[in-house]
């Protein structure tokens, strides 16, 4: 039996939690087309009968400008120390860029570990420029495995995932096999809120704000979940915004988060939203810990 974690790395925005999702069965990492969707490591667990991958979806590999920036990078780097594959994500709808090229230089090289990769999207490629793609790769580093893939729609993930558990150690799992994340529910809704607002606010809101769980409780006997959320943003204008006229802004995420949450948890839910003003969070270490943004 084969067993091991594997850290997914890349750009912000190619389709790690896209593939994640893919992997685990199910949706736990939420996805948005704005780049940095991501903020924390997240695990998601394949488990058959050659035996466990632990997979880790990272936040996107940028050059920070704010704390909260500098924390991402440093969750992915994390990530990356005690994982026995990596598989490094780039999205071959786009040239090779700068991108790509620093994460190779200052990430990629320095591992001692098998590194694959995945040239994602590969069904929106002509078949022209998929060699362009291939060649271009192959001069920038010696990867161990290279594999086409469509993590939306799955293609050549099978393939993948046979060579990843030829390159892990044997051991025994180390999540119950029933486990497809090691993400508590009360964090997944917090992520699914947060993903409502990064698809119904304009491209500066959803950096700007964070989501808090005030409360998560589970009422069985009536087949309910009462949660209270907190929104943060950091300027007034801010706040004003994700509330919208007469509330209805906050309402409709609201609504399409409750949703999403009651998928996850099967049944119904109450969820109360609140928006808070916190200035300047992402560059504040102390609101960063309780946003759960740093660890120490």
């Amino acid at each position: 039996m084969k067993s091991g974690f594997v850290s997914i790395i890349g750009r912000p925005n190619v389709g790690k939690s896209t593939l994640i999702n893919n992997f685990a069965g199910q949706k736990i990492s939420i996805i948005s087309s704005k780049p940095q969707t991501t903020r924390n490591n997240l695990k998601g667990i394949m488990t058959d009968e050659r035996g466990q991958i632990v997979f880790v979806d990272t936040p996107g590999l940028h050059k920070p400008h704010h704390l909260l920036g500098e924390s991402l990078v440093k969750a992915a780097l994390e990530s990356l120390k005690d994982v026995d594959v990596v598989l490094f994500l780039v999205d071959g709808t786009e040239i090779v860029g700068g991108g790509d090229k620093y994460i190779i230089d200052n990430f990629v090289t320095k591992l001692d570990k098998p590194v694959f990769l995945l040239i994602n999207k590969i069904d929106k490629v002509p078949k022209k420029e998929k060699s362009k793609f291939l060649e271009t790769y192959k001069a920038l580093y010696d990867f161990k495995e290279i594999f086409l893939i469509s993590a939306k729609h799955g293609e050549n993930l099978d393939e993948l995932v046979n060579k990843v558990f030829e390159n892990l150690p044997e051991g025994v799992p180390y999540y119950d096999p029933d486990y497809v994340t090691d993400v508590n529910v009360r964090e997944i809704a917090g992520e699914l809120i947060r993903e409502q607002i990064f698809r119904l606010l304009g491209d500066e809101i959803p950096h700007c704000s964070a989501v808090f769980i005030e409360s998560f409780e589970d009422i069985k006997e009536k087949n309910l979940s009462k949660i209270s959320a907190l929104i943060y943003v950091e300027k007034k204008s801010q706040k004003g915004i994700v509330i919208g006229k007469g509330g209805l802004k906050l309402k409709e995420i609201g609504t399409n988060a409750r949703l999403e949450i009651e998928k996850l948890v099967g049944n119904k839910v109450f969820l109360e939203l609140n928006v808070k003003l916190l200035e300047d969070w992402r560059g504040n270490k102390k609101n960063l810990k309780k946003l759960g943004y740093i660890f120490d």
